[in-house]
């Protein structure tokens, strides 16, 4: 399985590719592929970064939220619930920006992580070149440097923007800029929270596959029959014919057909029936998916009742220990919040379009918050 080799040989290597001058994200520069599809495979995984995602997202940005603000019509709430979604598994956000000629923001969209690569930087250190590219994985042939779209570091004052746009020869050739949001800013990318168990997703396809073949091909119901040997071709397939409908369509194949070398006047041993049905263990995985599990929601920083709340016993009837569990969930990702909305608010307020109101996600566990402190006064 390819996707076992890149899990089994990659590290989070990030080096100067000198024929593209871009920094490579992964060994083979499709690292964010990687972490996509290993999170597509593994249920855990998956439910981790639906939870984090929204722990980020809170109760959106409210009314406010419903402004458009690019050509795909999509709103600040949308944006929002995809930025978070993003963050949640790469650690890393890219933000396009598009400005008109009086430096206003007149755009604003997420770029998928899996299509953004930094380029190289100056003899200062500074990188302020992102590349854009559909094929970093290769899955579609070679990496193409004609089809590379190339978009400035994101810098609102307003000579740098002017000269960006005179640089690229007018406002309908300027492409905009990028903001990189980041766990780590000291990295050119941030490590995912998936990459400190990396393996493990891998662990929980292999015992889904393990018990799906398991119990489709398991040599259920499955027997081996010995007969004497036929004369003709005719009369082996005849034989055949009327086993096979004796059988039914359903269970046709479920006999493997062997014939014997050797001739014996025993009607015992002319024809033998063994039963070749075996029993697999689809319990084999149970202890390394409980691990794998685990492992995967403390690398997330989800509380593992949030993602199998089979055991009623952990939080009660009531299920206050869940709702104590979300509200954790969505206190721990407090940075992230704060810094996407700054992020947001930074542009809002100088966007093309004058937006009435404070953008603000919303926590969800407010109105919570403030019943326990009325009751306390009341008390």
């Amino acid at each position: 399985m390819k996707l076992y080799n890149d899990v089994k040989n990659t590290i989070l290597s990030v080096k100067l590719d000198k024929r593209t001058d871009v920094y490579n994200w992964g060994l083979d520069n499709s690292f964010p592929q990687l972490v996509e599809s290993l999170i597509n495979i593994s249920v855990t995984s998956k439910v981790c970064v639906d939870k984090v995602a929204k722990a980020i997202y809170g109760k959106s940005f409210g009314a406010i939220g419903k402004t458009i603000v690019n050509k795909d019509g999509q709103s600040l709430n949308e944006l929002l619930r995809i930025a978070s979604r993003e963050y949640a598994k790469h650690s890393n956000l890219f933000i396009h920006v598009g400005y008109n000629l009086l430096f206003e923001v007149t755009s604003i969209k997420v770029i998928p992580a899996t299509q953004v690569r930094i380029g190289k930087q100056d003899d200062l250190g500074y990188s302020g070149k992102y590349i854009l590219y559909d094929n970093w994985h290769k899955e579609d042939g070679r990496v193409d440097e004609k089809k590379f779209r190339f978009f400035n570091k994101y810098n609102p004052l307003k000579e740098v923007i002017e000269s960006q746009i005179a640089k690229a020869g007018g406002i309908k050739k300027y492409k905009g800029q990028i903001i990189h949001l980041q766990k780590d800013s000291n990295s050119i990318y941030s490590l995912t929270d998936l990459n400190c168990v990396i393996r493990e997703p891998l662990t929980e396809n292999n015992s889904q596959i393990f018990r799906s073949n398991g119990a489709e091909k398991g040599f259920q119901n499955t027997k081996i029959m010995s007969v004497q040997g036929f004369a003709t071709d005719e009369d082996r397939n005849q034989f055949r014919y009327n086993l096979k409908d004796l059988q039914g369509a359903e269970n046709s194949g479920n006999i493997l057909l062997l014939e014997s070398a050797n001739m014996t006047d025993d009607l015992e041993k002319q024809m033998k029936l063994d039963d070749l049905t075996s029993k697999y263990d689809d319990k084999l995985f149970q202890y390394s998916d409980v691990i794998a599990e685990k492992n995967i929601c403390k690398s997330f920083g989800v509380p593992v009742v949030l993602v199998d709340s089979s055991n009623d016993g952990l939080f009660g009837n009531s299920g206050e220990m869940l709702k104590e569990a979300q509200k954790q969930l969505f206190e721990s990702r407090e940075e992230e919040r704060d810094m996407i909305e700054e992020v947001f608010q930074k542009l809002l307020s100088n966007f093309h379009q004058p937006i009435a109101g404070e953008l603000k996600i919303i926590n969800p566990f407010e109105e919570q918050i403030t019943e326990a402190k009325t009751e306390m006064i009341n008390e």
